[in-house]
């Protein structure tokens, strides 16, 4: 069965268990890095040889057993149910009072070191318990004491990760060495403790997860599903399910004949059930349904790139509406439906018996990663699913072959299109696999739907939920509720047309678009042609070197360059976690590959036609940019621009370190059009707060704010031309000089009111 039975929460990969804590935030700065062995400070890190490591047992080293890796895998692949774990887990007792080495610096300030070593792994992570640190308290993980190699830092975790279990996960650090160091000054109110209860070792590759274009033989026939031929809609269906925290599959948002986006997803059973092949509960059902994570528009935002898709679009918790076991059928509702802004689709469905002829497509999230596409041009065929006494008897369709694609460990759950797009099943298991960029003709299984269309309990069958208005029918299309008002992804740069994803640096480490003495903000430069509402940003974000800096994304105004502000939002990519005391927050892994992350605005930017400007500024010193774009054509003009400290805002083929580069940020608006459904009414109030000076085209307010506020310009027919801003102590600000003549309204919410003004330009 292709699901994955991962030890720890896959998504980003981290090795991350179901254990309950606060957000796993990290509040940047560097570790002291002591000499284990020294009781004074040496002004930097003094390594000690690997020969030296057996005996420091005593002093706060400890090396993990060995382990069969060899029997592992073959437990992973037992009975053919293509499990797939990745990490070893160690349950060890090492206390930080009792275990770690201790260094007191002159200051007073004392350091306790953990080593930990487990020879061939990819990487390591832990599991902290007892953890309660003072105000004062800084806690790192890094993954060597060889200088050389010392390149992978998280923390500082302090006292605002302290939480009612006392519990917190560290996410992975690269390598076969993790060193935890712990340091507090001498006049915290208590000491600090934690005891390292869980050791992970990762034995298939943690960072490299994301399959190589070009060499992973397990990926490399399946196309990114963004970059394949079928249908965008049915790949906004489709989504990523982490269930228990341990286990990863694909399902699929379906639709009912009452089109009022109900969300229910379609995946197998098994998926609930961890493989068992034993009668389980309602009561286990209904309990692991509320452990599920739904994650929306997880693809490859760049064909050909290694670039991870965005995490931020989740949904928490599933409620078991039909449990079929016996055909491998679940049906789950979401607690709530989705935002618009995710631009879900609920897919349709097809209940007939003739759904096995033509083409068919498949889309699936192998071992977790970002969708991937396959499709088959053979008939299918009702058969009995091999190897098992699990199903029932002929309940599968067989997939005896793929034209293009395969399936994997992950991908258990994901739908099966007919030739018009509408769903006839879910995926049970299989044996196909990649060779040589091609599919191998082995055959997979999906479960047949139509014979969990009607059964003999009519609270678990498909039927009525599916159609819940009781029409004759067998075959329903799928609903998008953006259908009236879609939903619009905004780039300047043309990906499929051969623009090209560049980090551009001066040096190996100096990008032109990061951390600089010479400016700190960069901005983006888009252009509409109507009014429309800013929903968020997607920014293309190499990988980083170190923890999530501090960033500001910001949206401006302005007809030649950013001129004035409108919104502003903290960069804080996160994804959803379940653990023993339910679901957080949990922090991005953005070091091992680039990743896409969407920023959504408190509120939606509201701009009128012509330019805008989306910024991010670097608020302190850990290296981050976005990507820049490498044009196709050479004609194609510059829309990047860079705040000079000295200059101000200048485009960036005028900024020094550019040498006449034209370029784009990789940065992407998600919008949509603004229709009004009536005219702002005038106010009647006469003590409006509101001004206009047709001279110098200056809407004013008569008293300075005290915090800011926004105020919106519309046309007559109602289409939003322009949005200011007064800032605390700003009370006038000037508007985009419009036709003599012309007639616009301006409207206001001040001091909880509204206000309306017309002006004439």
């Amino acid at each position: 069965m292709k699901q994955n039975n991962l030890f720890f929460f896959p998504i980003s990969l981290f090795f991350l268990f179901c254990t309950g804590v606060s957000a796993q935030i990290s509040y940047g700065g560097k570790p002291i890095r002591p000499h284990i062995h020294k009781e004074e400070s040496l002004g930097g890190a003094i390594e000690y040889s690997a020969a030296a490591r057996p005996h420091l047992e005593k002093d706060g080293y400890f090396e993990m057993p060995a382990f069969n890796r060899d029997s592992v895998e073959w437990e992973d692949e037992e009975n053919g149910l293509r499990s797939y774990r990745f990490a070893h887990k160690f349950y060890t007792k090492i206390n930080k009072k009792k275990d770690a080495a201790l260094t007191v610096l002159p200051d007073g300030t004392k350091v306790w070191q953990i080593h930990i070593h487990s020879k061939g792994a990819y990487s390591m992570n832990v599991l902290l318990t007892d953890f309660e640190l003072p105000p004062g308290g800084k806690l790192f993980a890094y993954n060597s004491t060889d200088s050389s190699t010392y390149s992978h830092v998280i923390g500082a975790f302090d006292y605002r990760n302290n939480s009612p279990e006392k519990i917190l996960p560290l996410r992975p650090v690269a390598g076969e060495a993790i060193v935890i160091e712990y340091s507090e000054p001498g006049d915290v109110p208590f000491e600090g403790d934690f005891t390292v209860s869980e050791v992970n070792h990762d034995y298939r590759g943690f960072f490299k997860r994301e399959p190589e274009i070009d060499s992973n033989t397990d990926f490399i026939c399946m196309p990114d599903a963004l970059c394949s031929e079928i249908d965008e809609e049915l790949i906004r269906a489709t989504v990523l399910l982490i269930i228990n925290g341990a286990t990863a599959c694909t399902g699929v948002l379906v639709n009912n004949t009452k089109n009022d986006g109900t969300p229910y997803i379609l995946t197998a059973v098994h998926c609930l059930n961890g493989n068992a092949q034993y009668e389980i509960s309602k009561d286990h059902y209904i309990a692991t349904s509320g452990t599920v994570i739904t994650f929306f528009n997880y693809n490859r935002p760049v064909c050909g790139t290694k670039l991870k898709g965005t995490e931020e679009m989740t949904a928490a918790e599933t409620y078991p509406r039909v449990i079929l076991p016996e055909r491998d059928v679940a049906l789950l509702e979401l607690r709530e439906k989705p935002p618009l802004y995710y631009n879900a689709y609920y897919a349709g469905w097809n209940m007939d018996e003739s759904g096995g002829t033509g083409m068919h497509a498949n889309l699936h999230h192998p071992s977790a990663a970002v969708k991937k596409y396959g499709k088959t041009d053979a008939d299918l065929s009702v058969d009995t699913y091999p190897a098992t006494t699990t199903f029932e008897k002929m309940s599968h369709w067989k997939v005896p072959s793929w034209t293009t694609g395969s399936t994997h460990g992950g991908s258990s759950g994901s739908p099966l299109f007919d030739q018009n797009g509408l769903i006839i099943g879910v995926l049970t298991g299989g044996s196909s696999t990649c060779a040589n960029s091609l599919p191998v003709e082995n055959p997979d299984y999906f479960s047949v739907l139509y014979k969990s269309w009607e059964t003999d309990a009519t609270d678990n069958q498909l039927k009525t939920y599916l159609n819940p208005d009781h029409k004759d029918l067998k075959q329903h299309s799928g609903f998008d509720p953006n259908r009236n008002n879609p939903l619009i992804r905004l780039s300047n740069a043309d990906f499929s047309a051969g623009d090209a994803l560049v980090t551009t640096s001066q040096t190996s480490s100096d990008y032109i678009f990061g951390n600089s003495s010479e400016t700190n903000e960069f901005a983006e430069e888009f252009t509409v042609e109507h009014s429309v509402e800013i929903l968020g940003a997607y920014l293309l974000v190499p990988p980083l070197l170190s923890g999530i800096p501090d960033v500001k994304i910001s949206v401006y105004s302005g007809e030649n360059f950013p001129e004035r502000l409108l919104q502003t939002q903290d960069f804080s990519p996160k994804y959803l976690n379940y653990g023993s005391s339910g679901f957080h927050p949990q922090d991005k892994n953005m070091h091992s590959v680039g990743t896409e992350t969407f920023v959504l605005f408190d509120e939606p930017v509201k701009v009128g036609g012509g330019k805008f400007f989306i910024s991010y500024t670097i608020a302190d010193s850990n290296p981050f940019c976005v990507y820049n774009v490498d044009f196709a054509n050479a004609d194609k003009r510059n829309t990047a621009w860079v705040n000079d400290f000295s200059q101000g805002w200048i485009p960036a083929n005028e900024y020094p370190p550019a040498q006449e580069m034209k370029t784009s940020l990789a940065i992407q608006v998600l919008m949509r059009n603004i229709i009004m459904d009536k005219i702002p009414e005038l106010s009647e109030e006469t003590d409006s707060p509101l001004y206009f000076n047709s001279e110098n085209a200056a809407l004013s307010l008569r008293n300075f704010p005290d915090e800011p506020v926004s105020a919106h310009i519309y046309s007559l027919t109602g289409m939003l031309m322009e949005t200011v801003r007064f800032d605390k102590g700003v009370k006038s600000v000037s508007l985009v000089p419009r036709a003599k003549g012309s007639i616009g309204i301006a409207r206001l919410i001040f001091l909880n009111r509204n206000y309306s003004l017309k002006i004439i330009y």
